[in-house]
């Protein structure tokens, strides 16, 4: 039998030579290299992309107190100016109706729109993927471990999307932030196959896929961790409310990292030495750039009640009945902490 020749044509070879050289350096069609992520630094517009979460569902106020116009909030008075803000969220909104529904392409028209005025997006924040668990409840294994691989797939794409949308020159231009999912019933993610095991499943991938592509993780999933009938509308519903919203907006500004700088902190009384009353008032200034968010106080390591902010003074006041305590040197630690998590820390030796 004759020998067959097949003759590739200029394009085939070089199509062979391109899929051989992905190959050789670990890399697909259709991937996206991460650009180097800029320094941290807030724009001109806040992109918030997400699901009813985003919208504000079930706030009492979502255009005010949703944890995107929280974030909003946040996001101006660390700017020192106005922010534009576009919120694209969907109610109901799934990763692949994210992709196919629209709510991508809006957001790379918001971006594209962004740039050719001259306009800064900073940061975007995306959060999806409770509405993936949600249409997998009472799922069989094999039906959630293929919603798991589609998930990845899809938030995969979502986020090499918007990198290819937000980078330039090889520098990404925005600061990206994605938040992990909380678990509204609670639950042990150490119990094989519950509930609560494939929502740690599903945020592990939130996590993997946002950290190799250098986007920041808000990690809700952990700040509702055993506060989840304080943080939302259980057993009514799933939905935060709105102490729930506001814990959501600190965290995005806590891991958008653009404020470092802790609070500053004066035990004003009682000062250090001898006791002069049996039940001491204990009177604290402290102060932040945005606020802060809490005073907590302590004696020798065990937590007393918490104080209260005096507005018209000023202070925190908080009281500690010395007569409960033994005679000796006591040791009272005041800390003061802002929404980013920042927390300066005094403590003052008082004898009784």
């Amino acid at each position: 039998m004759p020998e067959r020749r097949v003759h590739s044509s200029p394009v085939s070879r070089l199509l062979g030579a391109l899929a051989l050289l992905l190959a050789l350096l670990g890399g697909a069609p259709g991937a996206v290299t991460p650009g180097a992520a800029a320094p941290q630094e807030i724009g001109e517009l806040y992109l918030a992309l997400g699901d009813s979460l985003g919208v504000g569902l079930l706030s009492s106020a979502p255009e005010t107190r949703g944890y995107v116009a929280r974030l909003h909030g946040l996001l101006e008075q660390g700017a020192g100016r106005p922010v534009i803000l576009r919120n694209l969220s969907v109610s109901g909104e799934t990763t692949r109706t994210m992709i196919d529904g629209g709510q991508l392409a809006a957001a790379q028209a918001a971006l594209a729109e962004a740039r050719r005025a001259g306009w800064r997006v900073s940061p975007v924040t995306i959060d999806i993927g409770g509405n993936d668990l949600r249409v997998l409840q009472g799922a069989d294994d094999a039906a959630r471990e293929t919603g798991l691989v589609n998930f990845r797939v899809a938030l995969a794409q979502i986020f090499d999307t918007l990198i290819a949308a937000t980078t330039t020159g090889g520098i990404r231009q925005t600061d990206m932030i994605a938040m992990t999912v909380y678990s509204p019933a609670g639950g042990d993610p150490k119990i094989a196959r519950s509930d609560a095991w494939w929502i740690a499943r599903f945020n592990a991938a939130i996590a993997e896929e946002a950290t190799r592509r250098n986007i920041a993780v808000a990690d809700a999933y952990g700040r509702f961790a055993g506060r989840e009938r304080e943080l939302t509308w259980m057993p009514i519903d799933f939905h935060a409310n709105n102490a729930g919203h506001g814990v959501i907006a600190d965290e995005f500004w806590r891991a958008a990292g653009y404020d470092t700088t802790p609070p500053t902190l004066e035990i004003v009384a009682p000062v250090a030495g001898a006791l002069s009353r049996a039940v001491p008032t204990i009177k604290v200034r402290a102060g932040d750039q945005i606020g802060v968010a809490r005073v907590e106080l302590r004696l020798d390591d065990q937590p007393l009640p918490a104080p209260v902010y005096a507005r018209d003074l000023g202070l925190w006041i908080g009281y500690w009945d010395a007569r409960a305590a033994g005679g000796g040197q006591h040791r009272l630690t005041v800390s003061a902490s802002d929404a980013a998590g920042n927390t300066t820390r005094q403590e003052v030796t008082l004898t009784r």
